[in-house]
This record gives structure tokens, C-alpha cells and sequence, in this order.
């Protein structure tokens, strides 16, 4: 709505040559995370990451390195590093296997336990969820107790396995789209940060406050 007035005034044509060819305009895109000026940002449709994090945004705090971005809420499939050049529209990001959603950008630095930030979205999506559709009630849940084991390094290689395998049966499967939204980062969280994974469940944690840790078996 807040567009509206730009484009009677400027004309759908001029407005959509802002953006990008398939996705013209301007969109608010909000960052957090670990950069240095959190803030939402006003820019063309298909401006990249890399530009948004950099440049709008002054670089990751402490100027640490970059570990991973979640680039449109905690529902799209999570990008690394070498994936940042991207630019922020649906085709683009679709093409990486993610999305942009509600353009809800988190930027994560080599501090981050990735464990940690698979078991908080998981905890998230098994508490959400309305229960209705099995996949979802019970996938969801499961997918949070298996994690939380993984952080505690109570879990087993084999529960890796089962977290794909949950995801698989979640996606298309339910009445609506939350278990689907459950299920991409989760599954590529797993995918991407595999060696975190196996870390913990060795009983240690290789980046939790910047350095090797045991994990904590409260």
C-alpha cells in the first residue's frame, strides 16, 4: 500500500523499471543478525545480497567472516558464503533453492552454532504448528527432540538420516504450507553444515563462543 502513491505518480512501467526484469520495484528487506547496522532497507527488487550486507549495512560485526544468511524468514533454506552474490528476487533466489518470502534477512558470523540454530528454528516450528496434519504434528516434534539430543551430543550419525527423511515426508504432504516451511531450512541446515552436526554428536561444539567447547549434557 505504501507504494500505491509512487506508482500513480511515476506509472507502473517506471515503477517496475527499479527492479529487476521479472520482479520490478522496490521492496523493504529487513536485516538482522550479526551486522554491523541492523536496519530495514528500501532498494530495488534484485539488488544482491552481497550489497545489502556490505555496503548498506557496513560488513559483519567485529569483522568477522560471514558463516551464513537466511534470506527471507526462518522458512527459507539458508545460504552460505559463496552464495551471498545473489540477487535478492523470487527467480533468483528460487534458483539457489531458497526463497525470499517475507524478505526477512538473518546474517550469521563464524561464531554461530549452527546446531543451536537448527534446534531454535525446529523448537519454533514444532510449537507452531496447529497439529491438524500428521506429517506436520508429529514430524515437526520429532525433528526438535532428535536436535535438541544432537546439541546436548546425546544423538547418533543415523539421526542425520532421519532428519532428511522427515523433511521429505513433510513437504507437499500436509493441508498447508507450514510443514513445508518447517521442512526446507531444516533440511538444509543439515545438508550445508553437516561437519557442526557431527561435532556434537562427538559431545563437542567447535564454534560456541568463538572457540572449541564441550557440550553441555545439562
Amino acid at each position: 500500500l505504501a507504494y500505491l502513491p509512487h506508482i500513480i505518480n511515476l506509472g507502473g512501467e517506471a515503477f517496475a523499471a527499479m527492479g529487476s526484469p521479472k520482479n520490478g520495484g522496490l521492496a523493504l528487506f529487513c536485516m538482522s543478525g550479526h551486522v554491523k547496522q541492523p536496519k530495514v532497507l528500501e532498494l530495488p527488487m534484485g539488488t544482491t545480497l552481497r550489497e545489502m550486507i556490505y555496503t548498506h549495512c557496513g560488513g559483519i560485526r567485529g569483522d568477522r567472516e560471514l558463516k551464513a544468511v537466511i534470506p527471507g524468514g526462518s522458512s527459507s533454506a539458508v545460504l552460505t558464503p559463496d552464495q551471498i552474490d545473489v540477487r535478492m528476487d523470487s527467480e533468483s533466489l528460487a534458483a539457489l533453492g531458497t526463497m525470499l518470502g517475507s524478505a526477512g534477512i538473518v546474517v550469521m558470523d563464524e561464531t554461530t552454532c549452527m546446531v543451536r540454530v537448527t534446534r531454535n528454528i525446529a523448537d519454533f516450528y514444532a510449537h507452531e504448528s496447529c497439529g491438524q496434519c500428521t506429517p506436520c504434528r508429529e514430524g515437526c516434534d520429532w525433528m526438535a527432540k532428535i536436535l535438541r539430543n544432537i546439541e546436548r551430543g546425546k544423538g547418533k550419525s543415523e539421526d542425520l538420516q532421519t532428519i532428511l527423511n522427515i523433511c521429505d515426508n513433510m513437504v507437499g504432504k500436509t493441508i498447508c504450507v507450514f510443514a513445508d516451511g518447517a521442512a526446507m531450512p531444516l533440511a538444509s541446515l543439515v545438508k550445508k553444515f553437516r561437519h557442526e552436526f557431527l561435532e556434537h554428536l562427538e559431545g563437542k561444539c567447535g564454534v560456541r563462543n568463538g572457540i572449541r567447547s564441550e557440550v553441555s549434557h545439562a
